[in-house]
């Protein structure tokens, strides 16, 4: 399997344009499923009916750094040898994905698969025309695999056109040092008045409470995104109004609630004396060493922290109380791939999604992720690795706590502008603006959003 890491020099060569779409046409592609029964059976003839097909051909896939990694390299060995064929598979690092793909897009050299970081928004707003510029999948066997949530960041205008093939662990949840609050004799706060007695009593003891890693630009916006349940909790409806554009960012109570609790926390140093230079590099060490007592991660990070320090503490999990928050980040998004309308090799690119489709692929995927725990697909065939802390975690929440989305991917053109209400918040941390600016600034971004993409309810 051949691999490409793209340069900064080479992104500076190609980003000549900024306009999301690729030409090309397209046969309307037959179906795979005898090649994906071959597979399946796993049997000689499988492998020689793929090669008969493809043999020679080379598949190309652009994706962000992160999104594939090694967790899918013996499932694309297994490809090219079964249809005798070579992936060159071109990795990108994340801070130049964007423009790269654009720029591809536009100059009508795409790979033949590429991602996208989806949600029920972007592809709209990424791929602008999906019907001109990936491949139909509507059709596909896969399709069924896929849970309803993840289905809306794969599907536009009623067609599906990408596949999610991601985890549903809690995702930027609180996790807690268990041993230390037992020893401490600390309950799992409930509500933003308890946080700030747990915080009190860590603190006391010279550990910070909970770690925040400024630095790193796109965690601590976590803090007021992944809750969004309780801004519509409050407010029922507000979601759709803010995709309607008849409510704002500005004057919401519970926003504005959410971010003075946030600098409060600051000012009182809980987040660490200096959280905004502090990033998140040695955050397993720091729970190891128990210099601190809390931080905002995926559940799987509990695992990280263990085999990374040696610890024998234990670990668990909470919900992000601010806002006296009570409901569990549902997100719909992640890593997307999708199918180049533009390709000569549609047939193959149909045999590739339906390959690590498979039980044994989906498996295989999983088993090596260093990562995640479990994939979120209808397949009773695929083991599920789930950590006991994950298991009773999620039986603390109740169901009907679990069916918002997390604010960044439940309303239109928000998770845009992730970076720039980041910057706000440390700018009204550090006392150079107010919260209510902080929330004007993201409906002035989206309204822009809203414009270059010719929203209607903008105009």
């Amino acid at each position: 399997m051949k691999k490409k890491i793209i340069s900064a020099l080479l992104c500076t060569a190609m980003v000549v344009s900024m306009a999301a779409g690729c030409s090309g046409g397209s046969s309307d592609g037959g179906s795979q499923d005898d090649a994906q029964e071959s597979t399946e059976s796993g049997g000689d003839e499988g492998e020689e009916a793929g090669s008969a097909d493809f043999a020679g051909e080379e598949l190309s896939i652009l994706v962000s750094a992160g999104w594939m990694d090694n967790r899918y390299d013996d499932t694309i060995a297994r490809f090219e040898e079964t249809y005798d064929v070579t992936v060159d598979l071109q990795t990108i690092p994340a801070d130049q994905y964007s423009d790269i793909l654009q720029s591809k897009l536009s100059t009508d050299s795409c790979a033949d698969i590429f991602w996208i970081q989806s949600n029920p928004f972007a592809i709209s707003s990424v791929i602008v025309d999906p019907e001109k510029y990936c491949i139909d999948f509507s059709d596909a066997g896969w399709k069924d695999l896929m849970p309803e949530a993840r289905l809306s960041s794969c599907e536009y205008d009623g067609k599906l056109y990408g596949l999610q093939i991601w985890h549903n662990s809690p995702e930027y949840v609180m996790v807690y040092n268990k041993t230390l609050f037992d020893e401490l004799k600390l309950e799992i706060p409930a509500d933003y008045d308890e946080m700030l007695k747990v915080c009190e009593k860590i603190a006391a003891e010279d550990i910070t409470p909970w770690f925040l890693p400024g630095a790193d630009g796109w965690q601590h916006q976590l803090a007021f995104f992944q809750i969004g349940g309780v801004y519509e909790e409050a407010e029922p409806g507000l979601y759709e109004a803010l995709n309607d554009n008849t409510a704002t960012f500005a004057d919401n109570e519970k926003m504005l609630e959410v971010l003075e609790q946030f600098k409060e926390l600051s000012d009182k140093g809980y987040f660490g004396e200096d959280w905004i230079g502090t990033d998140s590099t040695n955050m397993a060490n720091e729970f190891g060493d128990r210099n601190c007592a809390m931080a905002m991660a995926n559940s799987s990070y509990i695992k990280q922290i263990q085999e990374e320090t040696g610890t024998e503490d234990e670990f668990g999990l909470f919900l992000i109380p601010l806002g006296d928050n009570t409901s569990f980040p549902t997100n719909p998004a992640g890593p997307t791939m999708f199918g180049y309308k533009g390709t000569e090799h549609e047939e193959l690119v149909k045999a590739f999604f339906d390959f690590v489709t498979t039980t044994e692929s989906l498996q295989e995927i999983l088993d090596n992720s260093p990562a995640y725990t479990n994939l979120d697909m209808n397949d009773d065939g695929l083991e599920q690795h789930w950590l006991p802390e994950e298991e009773e975690f999620m039986g603390t929440v109740n169901e009907d706590k679990m069916g918002t989305a997390v604010l960044q991917t439940g309303t239109k053109y928000t998770n845009d502008y992730w970076g720039d209400f980041g910057a706000d918040m440390i700018s009204y941390c550090q006392g150079q603006s107010e919260a209510n600016d902080v929330l004007k600034n993201m409906d002035s971004n989206r309204a822009e959003a809203a414009k270059i993409a010719g929203d209607s309810a903008w105009e």
